[in-house]
């Protein structure tokens, strides 16, 4: 087989080669410089950060023709030995299947003897965490005093496994996650090198699948070479990783928002269909909903945080609070650790969708807040009276200024609302000699909550709105409210048709990104009647019928 895999191919061969770990390179060039290496290294950190490459650096620089040196040549016949992999003097072990004591008492028994070749013996001693205890016992001694000429490298990925008296006989380094930005960096440069046709969302989508190992990324990279015929997208990324694009969280973030469940169910379907795993898919939707918070969150973005977002999510994360956002990521966090414990994650995610669906605010864009409903009126002539009296009375025309609904969809307190919601039902409760009126206002729908107390209750019909108008009506409404939840709330009325034409109209308009739609005006008015006419006689059953059912109902005949 003569081709080699990219992460071979390009495995750094001097520190000026490795990325992302600065800290790290800086301080072996100043002391191999300087002549002044440590006979023990402890190396910790994620998988494919560069621990390993940089113990064979630093293993060629020790041994280099031009040492001391802070970059070993890499033409020397030591340093090329050391490339080639069969330098007799560098040994690199595998701790994993070579963890026990027979082992290290072998590597014991040939450290006294001198290099073959070069100045220095070095053992680099890979995921040294699985040795047994019994081996890191008999490599104490030999780790505190070896002789002149060895320099032990210990690498983990697990370093709490690690006794403290090993710890404590090595200088140790940590090691981090490379950032998606020097992921893409390095990238970039083996992509031209290579000539491989890519678009930058697919580097971006690598990068970031990746988890912070340059090892990781150059894998995906090489297998979506494979994958793809000529060019790398970024769907073909998504494709061989099991990932989902920004495109569809997008969506269903939209869907959520709009309360449409069943479109966020059909696209997690959709993508089930694909092959998509449930668990990756609620890992993508817990970083994306992060992603969503510190651009709302943050007034500068740092592009180590949030790399080659969209334009939509950028105004997506402009419709949430911070609050809405941790409680929602909370959600999906509880939901990702049910999942990992269920033989059916599938159907935790469904559950948290409904979950989300009933937190998050009742617009598309914030938690609705209802300003003062200014009303305009217009007197109406008295309906004449016929044999079949109507029990009615002066009635005025209300005209709901639309600019409020806009506002509405502004504002809101998420909070207040659930809370209101959680104790509606209790207003059957309250009072029996206002069991009309308590009714009324379980007829109605809370909606929207706002952090003055006002409540937007959206009725089904027209009349039974209008009637919350009525003053006898709206103190005594307002009155229950005051007894339930302890403080004075304001009523707002707004019959469903107008409520949901008016949402749908905005919805449309922000998702044209147009950041305050206008929506055309309410031509309909609400008929409110200010005062029921007085009849010499009125049966005390007719009274009640009209406090139980209401002037609009019944009819005396």
């Amino acid at each position: 087989m003569s081709y080699k895999t990219l992460y071979r191919a390009y495995r750094p061969t001097t520190f000026s080669d490795v990325v992302g770990q600065e800290h790290i390179t800086r301080t072996f060039k100043n002391a191999l410089k300087n002549d002044k290496i440590s006979h023990a290294y402890l190396f910790t950190g994620p998988r494919g950060t560069g621990k390993t490459t940089i113990a064979k650096i630093i293993a060629k620089a020790v041994n280099c023709e031009l040492a001391p040196t802070s970059e070993p040549c890499n033409k020397c016949d030591s340093c090329s030995s050391i490339n080639s992999g069969f330098d007799s003097d560098i040994f690199e072990i595998d701790a994993a299947s070579n963890n026990g004591v027979d082992e290290i008492r072998e590597i014991r028994d040939k450290v006294k003897y001198a290099p073959t070749v070069g100045r220095f013996k070095v053992y680099i001693i890979d995921e040294v965490h699985m040795l047994s205890t019994g081996a890191f016992n008999a490599l104490l001694k030999t780790l505190e005093e070896p002789p002149s000429h060895v320099i032990f490298i210990l690498a983990t990925t697990e370093p709490h496994k690690i006794p403290a008296t090993i710890i404590s006989r090595c200088q140790r380094f940590d090691f981090k996650s490379i950032s998606v930005k020097d992921i893409i960096y390095r990238m970039k440069y083996i992509v031209t090198v290579e000539n491989i046709k890519i678009e930058d969302k697919a580097m971006y989508a690598i990068a970031k699948n990746a988890l912070g190992g340059m090892r990781d990324a150059l894998s995906i990279l090489d297998q979506a070479l494979s994958y793809s015929d000529g060019e790398i997208t970024e769907a073909n990324v998504h494709e061989i990783t099991g990932t989902v694009s920004e495109d569809h969280l997008i969506n269903i973030v939209f869907a959520l928002i709009e309360h449409n469940t069943k479109e966020a169910l059909k696209i997690l379907d959709d993508l089930f269909s694909l092959g998509k795993e449930p668990l990756r898919l609620i890992e993508n939707l817990i970083f994306y909903f992060r992603d969503l918070f510190l651009m709302q969150k943050m007034n500068q973005i740092d592009e180590q945080l949030i790399v080659n977002h969209s334009v939509k999510s950028q105004e997506l994360a402009k419709l949430f609070t911070d609050v809405i956002l941790v409680k929602v990521i909370s959600i999906l966090n509880k939901t990702q650790y049910e999942m990992r414990r269920s033989n059916l994650p599938r159907v935790f995610i469904e559950l948290a969708i409904f979950e989300i669906d009933n937190l998050l605010p009742d617009n598309d864009k914030k938690e609705i807040i209802s300003e003062e409903v200014t009303i305009t009126t217009e007197e109406a002539p008295e309906l004449n009276k016929d044999e079949d009296i109507e029990l009615n009375g002066t009635t005025e025309n209300k005209y709901i200024d639309v600019s409020i609904i806009e506002n509405i969809l502004n504002n809101g307190s998420k909070e207040k609302k659930l809370n209101i919601i959680l104790q509606w039902q209790s207003l059957k409760d309250i009072d029996v000699n206002l069991a009309n009126i308590e009714q009324l206002l379980l007829d109605g729908e809370v909606v929207a909550v706002s952090q003055d107390n006002k409540i937007i209750l959206a009725y089904e019909y027209d009349t039974i709105c209008a009637k919350l108008y009525e003053k006898d009506f709206y103190d005594k409404a307002c009155g229950l409210l005051a007894k339930l939840f302890k403080e004075k709330y304001e009523i707002i009325a707004l019959p469903k048709k107008i409520w949901n034409e008016k949402r749908t109209e905005f919805v449309e308009q922000f998702k044209q990104n147009i950041k305050f739609p206008k929506l055309s005006p309410i031509e309909e008015p609400l008929i409110v009647r200010k005062q029921r006419d007085k009849y010499e006689y009125e049966p005390e059953f007719v009274k009640e019928a009209v406090n139980l059912f209401g002037e609009d109902i019944v009819k005396i005949k």
